[in-house]
């Protein structure tokens, strides 16, 4: 059994479903189903009438543990460059999805990269997927819908055993660039995580209060609003103005707060304080930009070339007007925010497991979440010389 994963991962709703620990296991049976963490799958070897369970974990380096994000405390990478930047040329844009692709189509067309690993989303029925991007056509088609849960690792894979890339872009949220920045530091020298870290040339974060789970098209818009999911053509979520729009086909556009959509947040969202991509190469968001550009941070020397490479390619323009201060109150918002979601979840819990004994197991395992405890962990009675005779 994956017993950290298990306990302090799994139990605690702390999974960020980057998708590091489903593409580094060695045995293959770790996938994704309807839960909020992937499953462990049970195999079973037939010996004529005879049927044994296989222990596929207890013998395993278990690098999906050694890959995950959320079994490590981490240090913030300090900035190098804090800019405003967008897009220009052949493909202006004053969004992170336009100046993400310039930047990529930049480092691809340098040979600085072979390829990509990037979220991406059916245009007909939204349901996101990674995808693994090689030409500069692929790229650019890739780019748009951020915001609904993909475990955009699992293109890993794909891209170094199928592709056999050796100087792949990773781009995610803040979490995603986390796994990759665990990947890099491992000193694991055998396995998966060995042939990922070789291959893994620069990681790109956009700025994140959370991810939404797929079911956020069927039930809030097909269901909600009455909008078919293959009408949509594009997903922009703007943390400036805290707003999600959904353009139409038809040119419409329908604007919805992100307060309305929060109970569709991934629950892992809740123990994640990283908003600005503070483990990734470059992180890119809206918040603290000039106006009509995006807020550009590199925090390593790869970060800084490709910003360099794009802005001499002619694919990117800067300027060095942030504003820190905003950056800084948005990160604090984001913590103040999601911990205070959990908490007022964890008192109409509470209410509940009043009438409810069931619920009480629950409410221990979110109290434990929210305070980092497993809840398995065992706590000491003191001794006491008072004998209850339990009358």
């Amino acid at each position: 059994m994956v017993t950290r994963l298990k306990k302090e991962v799994w139990e605690l709703d702390r999974c960020s479903g980057c998708g590091a620990c489903v593409a580094a296991c060695n045995k293959l049976v770790l996938y994704w189903g309807d839960a909020q963490h992937p499953l462990l799958e049970e195999r079973i070897k037939h010996l004529g009438l005879s049927e044994t369970k296989l222990d596929t974990c207890t013998f395993c380096p278990k690098l999906c543990e050694a890959a995950c994000p959320r079994l490590k405390e981490w240090t913030v990478l300090q900035p190098r460059l804090q800019l405003s930047a967008r897009g220009i040329g052949a493909s202006p844009s004053s969004d992170p999805s336009g100046v993400i692709c310039n930047l990529l189509v930049a480092a691809r067309s340098a040979g600085l990269i072979d390829g990509v690993v990037i979220m991406d989303v059916d245009p007909w029925s939204l349901q996101p997927a990674a995808r693994v991007a090689v030409t500069v056509a692929e790229i650019a088609d890739a780019l748009g819908m951020q915001g609904l849960w993909t475990p955009v690792l699992d293109g890993l894979n794909d891209a170094v055993h199928k592709l056999k890339l050796r100087h792949i872009a990773v781009v995610g949220a803040p979490c995603a660039a986390e796994a990759v920045r665990n990947i890099r530091e491992t000193d694991e020298d055998e396995g998966r995580l060995s042939f990922y870290r070789e291959a893994i040339r620069l990681s790109i974060a956009t700025f994140c209060t959370g991810v939404y789970m797929p079911n956020l098209v069927s039930d809030y818009f097909e269901r909600g609003l009455g909008i078919s999911p293959e009408t949509v053509r594009r997903l922009v979520r703007s943390e400036a103005d805290e707003t999600l729009t959904a353009t139409l086909y038809d040119g419409s556009a329908h604007t919805i707060p992100l307060a309305a959509i929060e109970g569709y947040t991934r629950k892992g969202c809740a123990v994640c304080g990283d908003f600005v991509g503070e483990s990734a190469d470059i992180g890119v968001g809206l918040v603290g930009a000039k106006e009509g550009y995006v807020t550009l941070i590199t925090r390593s020397a790869i970060g800084d070339i490709a910003v360099r490479n794009a802005v001499n390619l002619g694919l990117l323009e800067t300027v060095e007007e942030v504003d820190l201060a905003a950056l800084e109150q948005a990160t604090v918002e984001k913590e103040r925010r999601d911990r205070a979601q959990a908490f007022d979840d964890l008192q109409l819990l509470m209410l509940d497991a009043l009438s409810d004994p069931q619920k009480r197991a629950e409410v221990r395992t979110q109290l434990a979440r929210l305070y980092k405890v497993p809840p398995s962990a065992q706590i000491k009675e003191e001794k006491s010389d008072v004998i209850c005779s339990g009358c």
